[in-house]
């Protein structure tokens, strides 16, 4: 979490202070991160509580509320920052339509955008339009900047390095998130692992976002901001779908329910009395998995001994898959 507030930090105010719309996007991506954390911490607690009268099954659902919760942040955090860069590049379009029309039909996108970055200067220096260069940077700040020949405001070089170090920082995040995840059996902070790497992706993002401006198309900046927040959206959306699903009691994924039934099968094949396993059935309740199965026995089996053998496939699946919480047995005669 401190990595993820340090980030925040450091991005935000280097893309006010260096006028990138792209390390502003990507710092707007940390700051859920931290919200993120929070969450992650105090979920992965709360649904280890073991059950009681007012929770019978356990609080693992309490993972899918916070994941619903982050979801929405991270959606309307991409809406919002994917209407400003939009904005932005709206500004610059007049400037393309007018270089295409003086120039007549251009040989590649590229020649457009040389005129149009060559051209614009002009329009800044007779005070009229929107100059490619200023594009989304006319923010009035007191840091110093770097001014291009007609005083418009263009990106500074020096943001990229903070992407770059973005990168590596949510790449180390992930590799030690996904370890600790792993050893734990974990699926929450497995997750909370791919975020992170989800987020060394986004700074790259701006990493190339950064640089075509760099070289002189800054359009390219505010473009990057729009890409993360595309990326932004599609997380949170996609949370949101797995946590909607757990908390309506979708079936888990068929993966699941035939690891499950695979060690099922293993254990009744250890127990003389249990005759076939029927109707199993899965229930997601955030790291934890309630099941349901039916075991077939032979008619003259004793209630004792059936009683028995029930017990013995509780204990021996639960061993097998500690994300098992539950294992609810219905017996039927073969």
């Amino acid at each position: 979490m401190g990595a993820n507030v340090g980030m925040t930090m450091a991005k935000g105010m280097a893309g006010v202070y260096f006028h990138s719309s792209a390390l502003l996007a990507d710092a707007a991506h940390s700051l859920s991160d931290i919200l993120g954390d929070v969450v992650t911490l105090y979920t992965f607690r709360k649904s280890r509580k073991p059950a009681d009268l007012t929770h019978p099954y356990g609080y693992g659902r309490y993972e899918a509320l916070g994941t619903l919760f982050v979801s929405a942040f991270l959606v309307a955090a991409g809406v919002g920052i994917g209407t400003h860069a939009f904005e932005h590049v709206v500004r610059f379009l007049p400037d393309l339509f007018a270089a295409t029309v003086s120039s007549g039909v251009a040989e590649s996108a590229r020649e457009i955008l040389g005129s149009v970055a060559g051209g614009s200067s002009e329009v800044a220096a007779n005070g009229g339009g929107s100059s490619l260069l200023s594009f989304g940077h006319d923010h009035n700040h007191a840091a110093t900047h770097t001014v291009d020949a007609a005083g418009s405001v263009v990106v500074d070089p020096r943001a990229i390095w903070f992407a770059i170090g973005s990168i590596a920082i949510n790449e180390a995040l992930f590799q030690a998130t996904m370890k600790v995840g792993r050893r734990t059996n974990s699926d929450v902070l497995v997750a909370n692992a791919w975020h992170h790497r989800s987020d060394a992706l986004t700074s790259l993002v701006s990493v190339g976002a950064i640089a075509g401006a760099i070289v002189g198309f800054p359009i390219l900046d505010a473009i990057g901001g729009l890409v993360v927040s595309i990326m932004l959206a599609k997380s949170g959306l996609s949370m949101a779908t797995d946590a909607v699903r757990e908390i309506t009691d979708t079936p888990p994924s068929s993966q699941l329910t035939d690891s499950v039934s695979d060690a099922l099968a293993a254990v009744c094949d250890d127990i003389e009395e249990v005759k076939g396993v029927d109707c199993v059935r899965c229930r997601k309740s955030g790291p934890f998995v309630h099941v349901s199965v039916n075991l077939l026995f032979a008619p003259d089996e004793t209630a004792a001994a059936v009683e028995r053998a029930a017990d013995m496939v509780r204990s021996e699946l639960r061993k097998k898959l500690d994300y098992v919480q539950t294992v609810d047995i219905n017996t039927t005669t073969k």
